[in-house]
């Protein structure tokens, strides 16, 4: 892939969009990964942003601020994302029937109550971060893919003193829209 991304550019600029290739893509792919649940969708996005990158005039990546950039740009992404999976998902449950937990029991490998539980779990906090504001589903995800508090607020255009603030007021709204899906789930 960073070969690929590379030859687009001019051998001047090949080396050092390799480094930065190298360094970032797999927390990008981590962040990306944990909102599509998905290693290929993730993967694709990840090449896809990174493609957009090594097009960039001038070049992004040299810059003092290209990490800071790179989360901005993977975030967003992640956020378009869990908006379009959103849209595609209604659009779907009004076409056909919502598929019955049966199917994925048969799609499991490994025990099936476990799969189906996992997935449900999964669906359920995907559900949650698409009801939260963008700027605190954008916190959550830089800070649980391994982001620091300074990288988080460089990454977000944010004081970084308050950083800690948000991101607790964050979580806890997670919890409530979490709970409330669960317990709204059980009745």
């Amino acid at each position: 892939m960073a070969a690929q991304l590379a030859s687009s550019s001019t051998p001047v600029q090949a080396a050092p969009f390799e480094a930065f290739f190298r360094e970032h893509f797999g927390r990008v792919f981590g962040l990306l990964y944990r909102v599509t649940g998905n290693a290929q969708d993730a993967e694709d996005l990840s090449q896809e942003l990174f493609l957009g990158l090594s097009r960039r005039q001038p070049p992004v990546w040299d810059s003092p601020t290209a990490s800071s950039w790179l989360w901005k740009a993977a975030t967003h992404m992640a956020l378009n994302e869990l908006r379009s999976t959103r849209r595609r998902r209604a659009r779907e449950e009004r076409a056909t029937v919502q598929d019955s937990p049966l199917r994925f029991l048969s799609e499991s490998d490994g025990d099936p109550a476990n799969s189906l539980l996992r997935r449900e779990r999964q669906q359920t906090v995907h559900a949650a971060l698409r009801r939260l504001k963008p700027q605190e589903a954008a916190l959550l995800l830089a800070r649980h893919s391994g982001l620091s508090y300074a990288e988080v607020a460089a990454a977000l255009d944010l004081n970084p003193a308050s950083v800690g603030t948000l991101l607790s007021r964050a979580e806890q709204r997670f919890k409530d829209v979490y709970q409330a899906q669960e317990t709204s789930d059980d009745h």
